[in-house]
């Protein structure tokens, strides 16, 4: 099994990597960590990957990085085809529309399942 995990940046990376991994070691599948450039530097889209990266390998979990620039939603969805996954995980920012555009975008144009991690979660649940 494999999941798309998208991530925004740095922060919400280090908020939810830990969480997203503990879901992929429990099905026993594989992360691909996805981070789209839009107007930030390369580093801070590498820095998110790693975060993902340094998760997965505390967790013995294989996490692969993409670091691509183009549309949001479109670039989610064709990297998800690319790579062949069974699921796509995003991260919710409160207050945010484009988060929420973002997230129905995806949802209404991919026929593979979508979770949406909302903004605040308790990262202790279950573990």
């Amino acid at each position: 099994m494999k999941i798309l995990v998208t991530t925004a940046g740095p922060v919400p990376a280090k908020d939810k990597a830990g969480y997203i991994v503990n879901i992929a070691k429990r099905l026993g599948a594989e992360v691909i960590s996805l981070h789209i450039l839009l107007d930030e530097d390369q580093a801070k889209g590498e820095e998110a990957l790693n975060v993902f990266s340094e998760a997965g390998r505390e967790a013995d979990i294989n996490v692969a990085k993409i670091l691509k620039k183009g549309d949001v939603v479109s670039t989610i969805i064709e990297s998800a085809r690319e790579e062949e996954v069974n699921l796509i995980i995003m991260g919710a920012s409160q207050g945010k529309v484009v988060a929420e555009w973002v997230s129905a975008g995806v949802i209404e144009k991919t026929n593979i399942p979508v979770v949406v991690i909302p903004h605040e979660f308790r990262k202790d649940v279950g573990s």
